[in-house]
């Protein structure tokens, strides 16, 4: 039992990654959030074939392209505490996504070869045609789920 409630936290936090990338990181009326992650981010990626050395500095600063993605990741950490006392593995399985999607990420960005083999999908969103498409980053389920996968023909 307390496998499937870690099991269903970390599917828990693959969806808030897949509707927090869809609808906060690339949503242009949220500006703190665009321009770090659109706006440096994704510059940083498309011009340096998905390195992005900002990921080099911790913590990130006002100016570079982490700065979003550390303050909704710590947010989204605390507006889930309470599920603790609801289910302490879910919980577990939530906080585990939310680091190992940082991990990953960051890895992603500092090592892009190891990247496109081991986060295809995350690879296909920086750096193909459509960067509204492959929302997910640590895996693709959503992206399958909402249909919103699109593989690069060439990668």
């Amino acid at each position: 039992m307390v496998f499937a409630w870690l099991a269903l936290g970390f599917v828990i936090g693959s969806l808030v990654e897949w509707l927090a990338h869809r609808y906060v990181l690339h949503n242009f009326t949220i500006k703190f959030f665009s321009h770090s992650h659109f706006g440096i981010h994704h510059r940083n990626s498309r011009k340096n074939n998905c390195l992005d050395k900002d990921y080099l500095k911790f913590p990130p600063t006002k100016y570079s392209s982490g700065l979003a993605e550390v303050v909704m990741l710590t947010l989204l950490a605390i507006l889930v505490t309470p599920l603790a006392s609801f289910s302490f593995p879910m919980w577990v399985g939530i906080e585990g996504h939310i680091m190992l999607y940082y991990y990953m990420h960051r890895k992603f960005h500092l090592d892009p070869k190891w990247g496109k083999k081991w986060m295809k999908c995350h690879w296909d969103h920086h750096m193909g045609p459509n960067q509204n498409t492959n929302w997910g980053v640590t895996n693709p389920l959503f992206d399958y789920v909402f249909g919103t996968r699109e593989k690069m023909i060439s990668s």
